[in-house]
């Protein structure tokens, strides 16, 4: 039988956590809160436990929605409530903030850098996303801000392997964002009847290859995008499959882990993970990915004591997950997968 142990609670937040992001290396946790702070947990020495490192505070006003690592680990961005996004930059063991991006006109609700590390995107409830260059110097620039939403966006996500952008929304859409000829321009809307979510999406996340998007919704269901993004300046998802069934509650978060097993928190408290495998023997014409089954390999009740806003795989342990609720704790898991079950991998 598959089994989701808790290993570790991480203690320190008064108020609930929204957010969990690994470093690059999988050595390091952000978290953030509701109490203005995010705080940086670390390995201690060579045990498996882990422990607050540094706290970074003062800065933001209000709420902490969400955090992001660069990918060469040096710099942590941090979206708050008080339409601000600021950057700290580790050297050593000492945290510094190094700049303050500012334009939104209400809570920002996320942020992302991209796999080159050259673009940052956040998204706010003022219903916009916007594009940042980083520039020398630890100075940023906005290059582009998109009203494509009609309401307030909750989570930006970049393409591991290269620079696409996905934005999700209170307005149930998801939207395909590409660069053209130095203009970002909305390649695809995943909306509608038949096909996208039927209330708000609130987060979204790629597989280890960018050839599969899940997102998740107030509507209580997963859906499993095929996506190709192999010709430049153009970028199609088609629906693969439609996960039903396993929720009853708000999926508020969803990640996919290096061995494609699907991880959700929801507001039911309880952490969900499912196993895929895809069908033999189908081919498409078209050239897309073919049809996946899925199957609920386990379910986690009472995961935290009230609801769970983020799950977050390591990215280099394929089986330690982290957690954040809004119990104000973060929490560390282990998966043991079951060999006999049908959709093990």
């Amino acid at each position: 039988m598959a089994r989701l142990e808790q290993t570790q609670v991480l203690e320190g937040h008064t108020d609930r956590v929204w957010n969990v992001a690994w470093s690059p290396k999988g050595d390091s946790i952000a978290s953030c809160s509701g109490d203005k702070t995010v705080r940086i947990w670390q390995r201690h020495g060579t045990t498996d436990t882990w422990i607050c490192a540094a706290i970074l505070e003062e800065t933001h006003h209000r709420s902490i929605r969400c955090s992001s690592w660069s990918p060469d680990g040096r710099y942590l961005a941090t979206a708050s409530f008080d339409a601000t996004t600021a950057i700290w930059e580790v050297q050593g063991s000492t945290w510094e903030q190094v700049a303050l991006l500012e334009g939104h006109e209400s809570e920002v609700k996320g942020v992302a850098w991209s796999s080159s590390g050259s673009l940052l995107a956040t998204c706010s409830r003022d219903k916009s996303v916007w594009i940042w260059e980083s520039l020398p110097g630890n100075e940023y620039e906005c290059v582009d801000v998109k009203q494509g939403h009609t309401q307030d966006v909750k989570m930006v996500c970049w393409h591991p392997k290269g620079e696409v952008l996905v934005s999700c929304s209170y307005d149930d859409s998801i939207k395909v964002w590409i660069d053209s000829d130095g203009e970002w321009e909305c390649a695809q809307t995943l909306a509608g009847p038949g096909l996208g979510h039927s209330s708000t999406v609130w987060g979204i996340a790629f597989d280890t290859e960018g050839r599969q998007m899940v997102s998740c919704s107030d509507d209580q269901t997963l859906r499993v995008w095929a996506c190709s993004f192999d010709n430049p300046g153009q970028a199609r998802c088609k629906l693969s499959a439609t996960l039903s069934g396993h929720h009853d509650r708000t999926i508020f978060s969803v990640d996919w882990s290096l061995e494609g097993v699907i991880a959700t928190g929801c507001g039911d408290n309880a952490i969900r993970l499912l196993e895929s495998q895809a069908q033999e023997g189908h081919k498409k014409t078209d050239g897309s990915l073919p049809s996946s089954t899925f199957c609920l390999a386990v379910t986690k009740q009472n995961a935290h004591s009230a609801d769970v806003n983020c799950v977050r795989w390591s990215p280099s342990k394929p089986d330690l997950l982290a957690s954040a609720g809004d119990d104000n704790t973060v929490r560390l898991w282990l998966y043991t997968p079951d060999p006999d079950t049908v959709c093990s991998r």
